[in-house]
């Protein structure tokens, strides 16, 4: 079987729509909540021979960055195209095999739902504090209107 040693564009761009899927998802988890949750502990996720989330030390998540190496990119910034770009990387690295593509673009998808679902669950903290919240305010005034009775 020949090698393909040139780049499709619509791996690329496929390659490039995951990536804007963890960026929107990774928006998700950061965004903030009412009453104020914690964020959850990171999980690492390979994606080829890179790294997301970027966690230098214990307690400082770098949740915008992919790495490799000294190789740092930013979801937040539009590298997609740019030749040494995890995206050109990771097609050389996948040697321009479509079921290895394939493979990169699920380990994407896979970080960007678990984003999602972390997310999920720190809004529904939030409810459930609120929810506890409007328990003791009931309660409060409950006895408040009890005492103004006696």
């Amino acid at each position: 079987m020949k090698e393909i040693t040139s780049p499709n564009p619509a791996y690329q761009q496929y390659l490039e729509q995951a990536f804007q899927e963890l960026a929107d998802a990774v928006q998700e988890l950061l965004a903030p909540t009412y009453p104020t949750t914690p964020l959850p502990r990171p999980r690492e996720f390979k994606i080829g021979r890179y790294v997301w989330p970027y966690v230098p030390e214990p307690g400082d998540v770098r949740w915008w960055t992919v790495y490799k190496g000294q190789h740092y990119y930013s979801l937040k910034n539009p590298w997609w195209g740019k030749p040494d770009a995890p995206v050109a990387a990771l097609l050389e690295e996948c040697k321009y095999q479509p079921a290895r593509i394939l493979r990169v673009a699920e380990q994407i998808r896979a970080a960007a739902e678990w984003c999602r679902k972390r997310a999920a669950g720190r809004r529904r903290h939030a409810e459930e504090i609120l929810r506890q919240q409007r328990q003791a305010v009931e309660k409060i005034q409950t006895d408040l209107a009890l005492n103004a009775l006696q």
